[in-house]
C-alpha cells in the first residue's frame, strides 16, 4: 500500500469512529421530564425510596427545585416511552 492509502484508510477508520461515538452520545444521552403531582401521590412505593438506575448508574427519579423528574436515555423515551 502506498503512503496515500494508508492515509485514506487511517482517516476512514478516524471518522468512522467518530460517527460512532457521536452516535452513542445522540441515543444514550438523558431526557429528564417533570413527574406530575398527581402522578406522585399514586408512586407505590412512594418516590422518595425507589433507587431505580440506568444501566450505567445514573438515578432514574431525580429531585431538582423540589420537582420530580424521570431521566432515562433518548433511546429508551424512543422506544420504551
Amino acid at each position: 500500500m502506498s503512503g496515500d492509502t494508508k492515509g485514506r484508510t487511517r482517516l476512514a477508520f478516524v471518522l468512522l469512529a467518530a460517527a460512532l461515538i457521536a452516535g452513542a452520545v445522540f441515543l444514550f444521552r438523558p431526557i429528564c421530564v417533570p413527574i406530575p403531582e398527581d402522578t406522585l401521590a399514586v408512586f407505590n412505593p412512594p418516590i422518595e425510596q425507589r433507587r431505580e438506575t440506568t444501566f450505567y448508574g445514573t438515578a432514574i427519579f431525580r429531585q431538582k427545585n423540589g420537582q420530580w423528574f424521570q431521566c432515562k436515555t433518548w433511546i429508551s423515551r424512543q422506544f420504551f416511552f
